[in-house]
């Protein structure tokens, strides 16, 4: 028992003096070796390689982050309720606007290049219509004779000299005394006014074959309407520029019709946007009510509310 007893002191000693030498060593300023055990280098593995992997990946979820930031407030949007009502109306307005505010990325350049390509067409149609307008009215002012229609022709077949005094059934049109948008097209148009044109021949005889009390000079239809090239040149020019003109107000018509489509189709979508969503959890959530005073110093004022709904 007591050789037991000095052996298990004799332990204690020897492991103090074990674990004390590194440090008297360093107190004797002699250098210690004190490498870490290869269960404390391994630990010290694991944690420098876990803190590597949270720093990189706190780095990547920032990138990710900042990358997506943009999309996700592109597509905020989509996830809101929008009002049908307003979208009909900015595409009524300017079409392509409704689209674009339900959301829509490529109708909006539909229906708005629709709108620009019906009023760049209308303004060059317009503007060419004009032009051959000014063509004819020129042509006109050159080629046909006020004085050789009244001077000439009305007297000699009917003794006068202004359409207005004669009587027969044949001159039916009379013609404004000033050179009005009526004046171009009766004096092209009808052959009451054939004779005024300075190329017009009947069987070879110009008007200036013809003298006073004249009466077979009368155009009465087919075979006394003497022929003018003049006169059908003149004619093709107004019926081109008519043409024109007729093409730019249809552009008109297009760009209405492409407003109501462009509304309808809005107020369609949007409803559809919203239907998707589910629901809505707030039956009044457009109505807006508030309590307002008249006047503040007049004691026997009653309030008021104000009911708005927002569409």
């Amino acid at each position: 028992m007591r050789d037991t007893t000095m052996t298990s002191r004799l332990g204690s000693i020897v492991a103090g003096l074990l674990i004390l030498w590194p440090a008297a060593g360093l107190l004797a300023g002699e250098k210690v070796d004190l490498k870490p055990s290869v269960l404390e280098s391994e630990f010290q593995k694991v944690k420098y390689e876990f803190a590597l992997a949270n720093a990189v990946g706190a780095e990547q979820g920032l990138v990710m982050a900042a990358v997506g930031e943009f999309d996700e407030n592109a597509e905020a949007d989509s996830f809101k309720r929008k009002s049908p009502t307003r979208a009909m109306l900015l595409s009524l307005a300017v079409p392509g606007a409704g689209q674009f505010y339900y959301g829509s990325r490529i109708k909006p350049f539909v229906f708005l290049g629709a709108e620009i390509a019906a009023w760049a067409l209308h303004i060059k149609w317009h503007s060419d219509g004009v032009d051959i307008q000014d063509q004819f009215e020129a042509y006109n002012r050159e080629h046909w004779s006020r004085s050789a229609y009244e001077d000439q022709y009305l007297m000699y077949a009917y003794g006068v000299n202004d359409d207005d005094l004669a009587s027969a059934t044949e001159v039916s049109h009379h013609l404004p005394d000033v050179r009005t948008q009526q004046y171009y097209e009766m004096t092209g148009k009808y052959d009451q006014f054939s004779w005024g044109w300075d190329d017009a021949e009947l069987n070879g005889l110009t008007l200036d074959d013809f003298g006073p009390d004249s009466p077979e000079l009368a155009v009465t239809g087919p075979s006394t309407t003497p022929y003018s090239e003049r006169r059908e040149l003149y004619e093709e020019m107004r019926d081109d520029s008519n043409t024109k003109y007729d093409h730019a107000r249809k552009m008109i018509v297009v760009s209405i019709v492409n407003r109501l489509i462009s509304g309808v189709e809005a107020y369609i979508s949007t409803r559809k946007h919203n239907e998707a969503l589910g629901p809505s959890d707030d039956a009044f959530g457009r109505l807006d009510v508030s309590a307002q005073m008249r006047s503040y110093h007049q004691p026997n004022d009653t309030p008021f509310l104000n009911l708005a709904w927002k569409f």
